[in-house]
């Protein structure tokens, strides 16, 4: 097979990826590898233009692959250590195969790329959306709700929440960079009729950070597109509404800040135990973790089991031995596992992302690390295989772009 076939069907490949809100996991992880292997081939026919200069860049973007295959070497549980770096892999795959084995993606092909990724998202809410019409039946609470998604979907609701938010990045970003005319009507009109329709699931699916991220980004991107004196006093208008709001709600703020560690049987206290005071518990025994090893970590592998061990130990409640609790914030569970060594390392690649977007001035990517930036504060988005692909192929995607 002809080196320039190669690279065309390794493309192809890429494509197929892009689809994983409509794919299995197994055959994600199946066409991750086949992309790696179809990279391989091509890097040793073509070593004379590899991009052996992409290596510090690869290795940044790996960050995340690399802390915990540090920290393995002083986990005592080797088993879940491993298990942590497998998850991760695919971080370091896709930098490595768009860095250096196969750097293809140009503008263009970004593009398609991304196209594909919404219609995916679409394509699967709708799917969904077709299954529980006709096999959910009678008033349903949003709880039993999201359940019935998650269960048909296989995908918990924050992160199928975080994928439909991107999504709807992508289509407004594609709305703001249409001039609003006649010949354009029908085009916009349809785009913001799937924005809403991406909305409103995230709405049903209640993932409440994701949701709010999303509308949060979508107000930045429409300020960005406006004349600065318009986009200033929409948002001091903003500012000022929040705080009405904000005061209206005083109440409400308060209890959700008043939180404690639970106590007592979660079966007899699940009426008044809210998820702040959960994560309370767990910020608690987190705390008492750090304090054992502050600047290196106690290593990927352990950091379950000490949870574990100090929910049991510590905390009154059996709400953690009923259902299971990781660290719920992806900075707390590097600072866990490597310390703040490993915190400053991914924050520095957080950074390189970030201050990359800005150079490029690309709205789309500013919005994605933001998104993730903020998500990582009450989630391990990486923690999961569903994280995991989002982060690792856009990221990678966007960082070696070739604006050709």
């Amino acid at each position: 097979m002809k080196t320039f076939s190669l690279k065309k069907n390794s493309f192809y490949i890429l494509v197929l990826i892009s689809m994983f809100p409509l794919l299995p996991k197994a055959v994600e992880s199946i066409l991750m590898i086949l992309f790696f292997l179809v990279s391989l081939i091509i890097f040793f026919k073509n070593k004379k233009h590899c991009c052996k200069s992409n290596v510090f860049q690869v290795f940044n973007l790996s960050s995340l692959f690399v802390i915990y295959l540090i920290s393995t070497l002083y986990s005592e549980n080797l088993s879940e250590a491993f298990n942590f770096i497998l998850r991760v892999t695919p971080i370091f795959l896709f930098a490595l195969t768009l860095g250096i084995l196969n750097p293809i993606i140009t503008k263009k092909k970004k593009k398609f790329l991304l196209n594909t990724y919404f219609f995916s998202v679409f394509t699967a809410l709708l799917i969904v959306h077709t299954h529980l019409i006709f096999n959910v039946s009678g008033e349903i609470t949003s709880w039993e709700y999201r359940n019935a998604f998650e269960e048909y979907t296989k995908v918990h609701g924050t992160y199928f929440s975080l994928w439909t938010g991107f999504a709807v990045l992508i289509i407004l970003n594609k709305v703001c960079n249409l001039k609003f005319n006649k010949k354009n009507f029908i085009i916009i009109s349809l785009y913001l009729i799937v924005l809403s329709y991406c909305i409103y699931w995230q709405f049903i699916i209640a993932a409440r950070l994701p949701l709010f991220v999303t509308l949060l980004l979508s107000f930045v991107l429409l300020l960005k597109q406006l004349e600065k004196r318009i986009a200033i006093y929409i948002f001091f208008m903003a500012i000022t509404l929040a705080l009405v709001i904000g005061f209206v709600n005083l109440n409400t703020i308060k209890n959700k800040i008043d939180f404690k560690i639970p106590q007592g049987k979660y079966e007899l206290k699940h009426n008044v135990m809210s998820s702040e005071d959960i994560r309370a518990g767990i910020y608690f025994c987190s705390y008492k973790i750090i304090k054992q090893s502050v600047l290196y970590g106690i290593g990927i592998g352990d950091v379950n089991d000490n949870l574990n061990k100090c929910y049991e130990s510590e905390i009154d409640s059996d709400v953690y031995q009923i259902f299971h609790y990781n660290s719920h914030n992806q900075y707390l569970q590097i600072i866990l596992a490597s310390g703040l060594l490993g915190l400053l390392f991914f924050l520095y690649n957080l950074l390189i992302l970030l201050k990359l977007s800005i150079r490029n001035k690309d709205n789309l990517f500013f919005a994605l690390n933001m998104f993730l930036i903020i998500c990582f504060f009450t989630e391990n988005i990486l923690s999961r295989h569903d994280g995991v692909i989002f982060y690792s192929f856009f990221t990678a995607i966007f960082y070696f772009n070739k604006e050709v």
